[in-house]
Formats: structure tokens, C-alpha cells, sequence
């Protein structure tokens, strides 16, 4: 995040209506990220690790995945081919209450 949108979120907060404040903070940008899988491996097979190596994560290949911003979970999906990019298809929301859970 910027410290121009830093900046800017900070003073709708803190003056103006409840809608220019919305709108202030609808405009700060969120890094997403999407987590494919995670594994734990010791030192030394990350040490031996070589290039075309493949490391196996724990899902399996059509698993769904965790879409997640600033590091918090607000959706899952399911990866897809966009021609020579991979893509991420939402296919549920996180509600409200758990979202607020998470950042708890």
C-alpha cells in the first residue's frame, strides 16, 4: 500500500461522511494472493532441490483453492486456464463474519 492511499484512508476516517469514507477506503489497494498448497520439507531436500525439480504440495490437482487479500482469507476458488495464463475461478465468498473473524 502506498503512503498516498495510507494517507488518504487515514483522513476519511478520521473527517467527512460516512460515504466519503467508504468511498476512500473502497480505492486502497490489497495485494491477493492465491495459496495452492502448502508442505513442509527439512533443510536438506530444499538444499538438493535442482531446476525441473517438482515438489508435491497436499492437495490434490483439481483441490480448490484459498484466495486470500492482504493475507486474509475472503474466497475460494478453483484454478483455470486463461490461453497461456493461469487464472482463478471464485466460486465461493467468505462471509462477512468470518472474514472479520480472521483478521481477530
Amino acid at each position: 500500500m502506498t503512503d498516498n492511499a495510507i494517507d488518504n484512508a487515514q483522513d476519511a476516517l478520521q473527517g467527512g461522511g460516512q460515504t466519503a469514507n467508504l468511498e476512500t477506503i473502497m480505492h486502497v489497494p490489497l495485494e491477493i494472493s492465491v495459496e495452492l498448497g502448502r508442505v513442509k520439507m527439512p533443510l536438506h531436500q530444499i538444499a538438493r532441490m535442482n531446476k525441473g525439480m517438482v515438489i508435491e504440495l497436499n492437495k490434490e490437482a483439481n483441490a480448490e483453492v484459498q484466495i486470500l487479500a492482504n493475507g486474509s482469507i475472503f474466497a475460494k476458488g478453483e484454478v483455470v486456464s486463461t490461453g497461456d495464463k493461469l487464472g482463478v475461478r471464485i466460486t465461493e465468498v467468505v462471509s462477512a463474519s468470518a472474514r472479520i473473524h480472521s483478521l481477530s
